[in-house]
């Protein structure tokens, strides 16, 4: 069963990857990105705004938008398919990438929700090659003993051709949206059959988490 986080940074925490696993290798030294650092810290603002809707249907609304807007879901929804998003059908592909967006931008709304009343600001950025940022921030203004003085929340960046930029994932504690997404994603495949048959079954544990 697809299983939906409730607290981010908890679910996160017990999850216990490396980020070296989830971007595939041990980062070595690289620079600071400025102009990803200003593209997140655009969005983080934008989202300062709408975690303090009180309405909160409207505030959810507000989510799903930035979700939209910025992350990059149909590259994501193909990565978590991992070594089956090959043998996947058009018809199949066609029916999944619309339910992996839905459920994205639940798991989205559900992890900024947490930052309620709560303003995430850059702190710095690492430059794994020129098309591929990582872009940390923290809660401002955390004070020492705070539930959130430790967190750094990560925010993997993607700089198209273009020079425009999507995200691509985001995570905490050194655990990240997207592989977890991968890694049950995958298993319900394999559990089912693998191939075809089991990507039906993934496509069907979506709808129904969706509401589709």
């Amino acid at each position: 069963m697809i299983k939906r986080p409730q607290n981010i940074t908890r679910r996160l925490a017990l999850a216990g990857a490396s980020i070296a696993i989830v971007l595939g290798g041990a980062i070595s030294p690289a620079w600071a990105d400025r102009a990803a650092e200003d593209y997140i810290q655009g969005i983080l603002d934008e989202a300062f705004v709408a975690l303090n809707v009180e309405n909160e249907d409207e505030k959810l609304d507000a989510l799903a938008e930035l979700v939209d807007k910025y992350v990059d879901e149909r590259r994501v929804a193909i990565f978590t398919l991992g070594q089956y998003a090959r043998r996947i059908t058009d018809e199949q592909k066609e029916e999944f990438i619309p339910l992996f967006k839905k459920y994205a931008t639940i798991v989205y709304q559900d992890a900024l929700s947490n930052y309620s009343g709560e303003h995430l600001v850059v702190t710095g950025s690492v430059d794994r090659s020129e098309r591929d940022i990582i872009v940390n921030s923290k809660v401002a203004n955390a004070r020492p003993g705070d539930q959130w003085a430790e967190i750094v929340v990560h925010w993997r960046v993607y700089r198209n051709r273009d020079g425009s930029m999507n995200v691509l994932d985001a995570g905490a504690e050194n655990i990240w949206l997207a592989l977890e997404q991968r890694s049950q994603f995958t298993s319900v495949i394999a559990n089912n059959g693998g191939g075809q048959k089991g990507m039906d079954a993934l496509i069907k544990q979506l709808r129904d988490q969706v509401g589709a």
